[in-house]
């Protein structure tokens, strides 16, 4: 047992370890005789070593080291180099982990609120300061809430807004730039660490240019890179304020992209899936594809309905009717869905819609290897009740865990 084993020995097995990948990483660069020179003393230290002989053991080291430095020009045993090497080690593992494993994603959108949150903005008056850089600190800490203000510097004089971008900083941060043309015709950006959904939708605060309705889908698209051009911006004055407020990162989920290859999905659980080949959905220009994230609320051969009930539900889009979910003829007794039922802690219910695929109350059949995809904050939820199951090929697989913010939905996902 290893934690039996003596200091000496401890010490002893890991420089053989050692020398075993300097062997398979500098290989080609030694010369043949001077390889066999350190096959030949690494297999007399094995030896020593599975006799337990110390005193031949610890004489062997110091030449063992020695032959190793010399086999290779120029090298030198470094801790720094070994600890890049296990730093890159544990890059490729984590890749693959990422490519075959788990997978993080972020929630970008309210439709499975309070069950997770997705990414949430709230204006800011000039009168209303933001807090101390600690407190800053710490909120982005624990609520993944950062503060922005973007503001024409004084010195750029009158320019006119003429585009607006989005792009992502190492795949994880989103930046958004209000691109001006200047007195000069010379470009000039603001920068914020900001989605241009949220910043046009709720943190713009100066004058707002008129955009069509195609440049609209592209600005609150959620994709990662956009660009929108403005060709009739509004002139500002130096000194105008354009954005301020604050924004709340979305739960960032980690999702088990193995489980659907040794267990059959679960009615009740909360899934990632893929858009490609959905006709209801369009993706914006440039996208082949999404991912969305929703609660399964019916398996393949499910009969769905949704049945009115006498509660009316406010949301964006106006009042609508409350409604009791219904699977093969009885109440979904799903831990998920009777939560969302419940109306209590912040759950409204799922609502009725009308739409090619549910109508009202009229029962939706699933055929084979089709799922239902529904969010819990149905009112303001773009999912299947309006464009149709999710076919099997397009699912990625369960949500587990919520990783950060860590408030207030750290831990496992129900």
């Amino acid at each position: 047992m290893p934690f039996l084993k003596p200091g000496w020995m401890k010490k002893a097995i890991n420089l053989s370890n050692g020398v075993k990948k300097f062997v398979q990483y500098n290989r080609d660069l030694m010369t043949p005789a001077k390889l066999e020179h350190v096959k030949a003393l690494h297999a007399r230290f094995d030896l020593a070593l599975r006799h337990r002989n110390k005193d031949e053991t610890t004489a062997l080291e110091t030449e063992l080291i020695k032959s190793c430095e010399g086999a290779v020009p120029h090298y030198k045993s470094s801790p720094v180099k070994e600890n890049i090497e296990v730093i890159v080690v544990a890059i490729v593992v984590a890749l693959g982990i990422r490519a075959y494993f788990l997978q993080p994603f972020k929630i970008p959108t309210a439709s499975m609120q309070p069950t997770l949150n997705g990414i949430t903005a709230r204006a800011m008056p000039e009168t209303e300061a933001f807090p101390n850089a600690v407190v800053q600190g710490i909120e982005y800490i624990v609520k993944g809430r950062n503060y922005v203000e973007m503001r024409v510097p004084q010195d750029w004089g009158s320019v006119r807004l003429v585009g607006i971008r989005q792009r992502t900083r190492a795949k994880f941060f989103t930046i958004s730039d209000l691109v001006f043309m200047d007195g000069g015709n010379q470009e000039r950006v603001l920068t914020g660490y900001v989605p241009t959904r949220q910043m046009w939708e709720d943190l713009w605060v100066g004058p707002k240019p008129q955009i069509n309705r195609d440049n609209y889908v592209t600005l609150t698209s959620g994709v990662e890179t956009l660009a929108v051009a403005v060709p009739a911006g509004p002139v500002v004055p130096a000194g105008t304020l354009m954005v301020r407020g604050f924004i709340d990162t979305g739960d960032q989920v980690l999702v088990n992209k193995m489980a659907y290859h040794f267990r059959r999905p679960t009615r009740g659980e909360v899934f990632v899936f893929s858009t490609a080949g959905i006709t209801g959905i369009t993706p914006p220009a440039g996208v082949d594809s999404q991912h969305y994230i929703k609660r399964l609320t019916a398996l393949p051969w499910d009969e769905l309905k949704l049945t009115q009930t006498e509660t009316i539900v406010t949301s964006p889009s106006g009042q609508q009717a409350n409604a009791i979910l219904n699977i093969n003829g009885t109440r979904a007794v799903e831990a998920g869905p009777n939560r969302v039922m419940s109306l209590q802690n912040g759950y409204q219910g799922y609502t009725m819609v009308n739409s090619p695929f549910v109508q009202g109350e009229q029962p939706l059949m699933l055929g084979s290897k089709q799922y239902m995809a529904m969010g819990d904050n149905s009112a303001n939820s773009f999912d299947s009740r309006m464009w149709g199951p999710v076919p099997e090929e397009n699912l990625v697989g369960p949500a587990l865990f919520v990783y950060w913010p860590f408030l207030p939905h750290f831990g496992l996902i129900r």
